[in-house]
């Protein structure tokens, strides 16, 4: 089933879908490191939901909106793992003790995001049409879910 490019892609809309529900609570009474990478991770899956509209179908083609987004999404992973201090995933964090037990797959991970975040935007800002583009948006989407997968609280 999912060998299928749609299916992918179907799947992938659906954990777009989930990263953009709202954060509020998860935010209230967080401060400091831990309150600017949930800040950060909210910048990002508003990207991502930004994005997932037009691969959806439900808003028009342009691909200065997967510009602008990618670039959103390249700046915070230049500044995620600064981020992540050891001992940061007390009191309202969402962040598993996962990452600092296998941080170098943490880091691998944000590296590939940001490489796939860049090619995103490397590809709008060449002219891409929009199918490419949806493939490389399941590429960085993919990258999302990996991390949260392994690395952040279930909700």
């Amino acid at each position: 089933m999912m060998s299928n490019p749609a299916n992918k892609i179907i799947v992938m809309m659906m954990f777009v879908g989930l990263l953009s529900s709202p954060n509020a609570s998860a935010h209230s009474g967080a401060t400091g490191v831990v309150k600017q990478r949930m800040d950060a991770m909210s910048d990002m899956a508003d990207a991502m939901k930004a994005m997932a509209s037009v691969v959806k179908g439900k808003q028009e083609f342009d691909p200065v909106l997967f510009i602008q987004n990618g670039e959103v999404i390249v700046g915070h992973s230049d500044t995620l793992l600064g981020l992540f201090p050891e001992g940061s995933n007390e009191g309202s964090s969402e962040s598993l003790p996962a990452i600092w037990q296998q941080w170098d797959d943490f880091v691998s991970i944000s590296d590939r995001t940001k490489t796939e975040a860049k090619e995103l935007v490397k590809m709008a800002k060449n002219g891409s049409e929009l199918r490419p583009l949806t493939k490389q948006f399941v590429k960085l989407a993919g990258n999302c879910k990996a991390c949260h997968k392994d690395y952040r609280k279930k909700k």
